[in-house]
């Protein structure tokens, strides 16, 4: 598993590591290749390859397992938490805390001592078309009162962001990619201080606030080609057209996904561009490159 593939999963060990309120001050990770562990600083985290504590070897601190495998020969004086990949404790070996197991295979010898242990059986996702209406229904609900309430008291600012989305949508898309990818890493990698996790995870709620700014702006765009005359009501119906056409969109292999992800980050680097709206986006011009 590559450092990019395990972001996600780093995420969630992050969380609950923030959640448990333990006090850690160090944590490091394995990607790759054979790697034994013979003393431990809080937490470890096995992201790939092949990860032992030896025989005769005794950590103290916790060990979450996102890929690759672990496996426990020796003592560990934690928690060993597994969310993906492969865990076994062989005969002999010792976990003196909890050893739980959220998805992956794992492994406990007969001759193993754990102090407890705990599976987690994950709910089957339910795609029922119910579940999927509701979900729509509440998010054009959430998204086409954002929009009435812009464009009936600060209408200025959708047509500032839709102005840089209708004119320069491509400058608006490499703002919107390279910022929120930037971004996206620079929070990630915030959480492996820990201490600045709630910061970090207040900057991830952040940029998908900006992205569902974003989607409002489109709807704003829609509606202005509606024919209706007042230009609230064109927004929010212009909301659900786009939503919508989301929705149809992601039915589509490949092609879809990459629309909607164009269409993000256009949005994206608009609302950057313009200030959240505050102003108007001009390009800058290069002084007597006319002539």
């Amino acid at each position: 598993m590559s450092p990019t593939e395990a972001i996600p999963l780093l995420i969630v060990v992050l969380l609950m590591i923030s959640v448990g309120g333990g006090d850690v001050q160090q944590l490091s990770v394995t990607f790759q290749g054979e790697t034994s562990v013979e003393t431990l600083d809080d937490v470890h985290v096995v992201a790939g390859g092949t990860t032992t504590v030896p025989v005769d070897t005794a950590v103290s601190g916790d060990i979450y397992v996102i890929g690759g495998t672990a496996r426990i020969d020796g003592a560990v004086d934690g928690d060993v938490t597994l969310l993906a990949g492969n865990l076994s404790i062989a005969d002999g070996a010792t976990v003196r805390g909890t050893v739980q197991t959220i998805a992956g295979d794992s492994s406990i010898a007969p001759g193993a001592t754990v102090g407890r242990v705990s599976a987690l059986e994950a709910p089957t996702p339910s795609n029922s078309p119910a579940q999927r209406i509701g979900a729509f229904l509440l998010q054009f609900l959430v998204l086409g009162g954002i929009g009435w309430w812009l464009v009936s008291r600060h209408p200025v600012l959708l047509e500032n962001v839709g102005a840089a989305v209708a004119d320069h949508a491509l400058v608006s898309g490499v703002v919107g990619s390279l910022g929120a990818v930037t971004l996206l890493v620079l929070f990630v990698y915030m959480m492996f201080t820990l201490v600045l996790i709630p910061l970090a995870i207040a900057g991830l709620v952040a940029e998908l606030l900006v992205v569902l700014y974003g989607q409002v702006v489109f709807g704003y765009l829609v509606g202005t080609h509606l024919p209706l005359e007042r230009s609230s009501v064109a927004t929010v119906a212009g909301i659900g057209v786009f939503l919508l056409a989301l929705e149809v969109l992601g039915v589509v292999p490949y092609v879809g996904g990459i629309v909607q992800v164009v269409l993000a980050v256009v949005g994206f680097g608009a609302v950057l561009n313009t200030y959240f709206g505050l102003q108007r986006f001009e390009p800058v011009t290069i002084p007597g490159g006319g002539s």
